[in-house]
């Protein structure tokens, strides 16, 4: 017996309408499941910030109150506060005579004891401060600068602590101020100590903004472009930017329309123009800490939403893409000297130029070109045969080396979001391998260019690294004029084009 028999009662034409209906079925459902995902990009980009900004809230929520609770539980600790009235007398007595031997003896002994106390209970804070209700800082854990100063006197009565206790001596919390004394950001809990009816001082513990900015340094789960940061109302950022060499704690300051307005919805959602200059999606929420209102951000570039779009639909975005190349979308141009002042690149090589030399390739018409630049310092350019990775050969690997060289020598990581990327080519035959290999070396659909014209015969492409513009010669068929073309400013980005793409999706 056959293994398999047709059934006789079904036609060869039945059989072919069940393979159309169930073809049309897989393809209309592929589409509306690739409109899905693109209309729901942005949702699952704010659901993401959300629930970083959330994690990093509960964090910066549980260090405060474990903090608060641990300087509050010095109005019962009979250790403190017994030094605090010895050494507060010990302190006054100095300044009328010498204290006797026996006496100074016992304040070393009990120094030696405070710290070790210190040591066991109170090392979450910086430092403590001793000050009597004249201001005098009789005693601190660290003995800096302030010690023996008078915090309503000379250069320390302009700090926010001194304005805090002349204005407000009960308990409470002064929020992050540069301190001159320890030379860093601070916020301090003031816990009085004395009686309902004299007050004789306060123990005042330092909290430094270390803990705080290490939680929201953290970069997982952020990508390449995302960061979570602390603001305050100032506009200031109270933790380290991700992107900045330098400490950017009370440093960095935003814009007052765009954080103001934050602190006014108090939560939400909002796409801005962030510090940088990049476009960015933020999840926002203002909360309070004793009485001071802080704002915390989470936010990603949009560039890096649509590049993972791509990475996550690769298929998809790459075939949407190719249907809107194959024809440059710029205007014609004259072309400069192409003799001077310029480098040529020869087929299956790449070049560098930082001396206000352009680069200048010729004849690539199998071939691709790819063009590296950081604009106004310097410039790559190779010439790609079909020998090359990208073509599913492995004799040259250009793209890979030019790449490792530019990262190695020629920039900071933080550096590499400024590099443009143009890609030249009279076809598409290498569009989805070379796309591809950029994004998986870090690169955003932002920062790629394609110029490709599958009308012309070959191109001759002229790099300028100072201005980032590329001009290319199409030569074309026998019938039709040679022409230039610019992409300076006319030619769109890939995640330009995933943006249109998606926009229309969510009409």
């Amino acid at each position: 017996m056959l293994p398999f028999r047709s059934n006789p009662s079904l036609s060869v034409p039945d059989e072919m309408k069940k393979q159309l209906i169930l073809i049309l079925a897989v393809t209309v459902l592929f589409f509306f499941n690739t409109n899905a995902r693109a209309a729901g990009v942005w949702d699952d980009a704010w659901a993401r910030l959300d629930k970083i900004r959330n994690e990093k809230k509960n964090q910066l929520y549980e260090y405060l109150e474990a903090t608060q609770k641990n300087a509050f539980s010095v109005a019962s600790d009979t250790a403190m506060l017994s030094f605090f009235h010895l050494k507060n007398k010990y302190f006054r007595l100095q300044k009328i005579t010498p204290p006797p031997t026996q006496v100074t003896d016992t304040i070393r002994v009990l120094k030696k004891k405070i710290r070790e106390h210190y040591i066991q209970h109170y090392m979450a804070f910086y430092d403590v401060l001793f000050i009597n209700v004249d201001g005098d800082i009789f005693y601190t854990l660290r003995q800096q600068a302030d010690y023996h100063k008078n915090i309503f006197k000379g250069d320390l009565k302009h700090t926010a602590l001194a304005g805090k206790l002349m204005k407000d001596p009960n308990s409470g919390f002064v929020d992050y101020q540069f301190y001159a004394v320890s030379s860093e950001p601070s916020a301090f809990y003031i816990i009085p100590v004395g009686t309902a009816d004299k007050l004789e001082g306060w123990i005042v513990f330092q909290l430094s903004i270390n803990k705080i900015n290490s939680i929201f340094t953290q970069e997982t789960g952020l990508g390449l472009t995302g960061e979570v940061f602390l603001v305050n109302k100032n506009q200031y950022m109270l933790t380290d930017s991700r992107f900045d060499g330098d400490s950017s704690i009370l440093k960095r300051h935003l814009s007052p329309e765009n954080i103001a307005s934050k602190f006014k919805e108090n939560k939400g959602h909002r796409t801005i123009i962030d510090y940088r200059g990049f476009r960015a999606l933020s999840s926002f929420e203002v909360f309070t800490i004793a009485q001071n209102e802080w704002l915390l951000i989470a936010k990603i570039d949009e560039d890096e939403v649509l590049t993972e779009y791509y990475r996550q639909n690769r298929k998809t975005v790459e075939d949407i893409l190719s249907g809107m190349l194959g024809k440059p979308s710029g205007k014609p141009c004259k072309m400069a000297d192409a003799e001077h002042n310029t480098i040529l690149v020869d087929m299956n090589e790449y070049k560098k130029t930082s001396h206000a030399n352009r680069l200048r390739t010729l004849g690539a018409s199998t071939c691709t070109v790819l063009i590296v630049t950081y604009p106004q310092k310097f410039g790559y350019m190779s010439h790609i045969s079909n020998l090359d990775r990208i073509y599913g050969n492995h004799i040259t690997d250009l793209t890979s080396h030019m790449l490792k060289q530019i990262n190695t020598f020629d920039i900071y990581p933080f550096e590499k979001r400024h590099l443009s990327i143009t890609l030249v080519a009279t076809h598409l035959d290498t569009f989805k391998a070379a796309i591809h290999l950029l994004v998986e070396n870090g690169f955003l659909l932002s920062q790629i260019r394609c110029m490709i014209n599958t009308n012309a015969q070959f191109a001759n492409p002229v790099h300028d690294y100072r201005n980032d513009s590329t001009t290319v010669e199409w030569s074309m068929d026998k019938d039709s004029e040679n022409f230039l073309y610019t992409c300076s400013d006319h030619e769109e980005n890939l995640g330009q084009r995933v943006h249109s793409h998606i926009s229309k999706v969510n009409k």
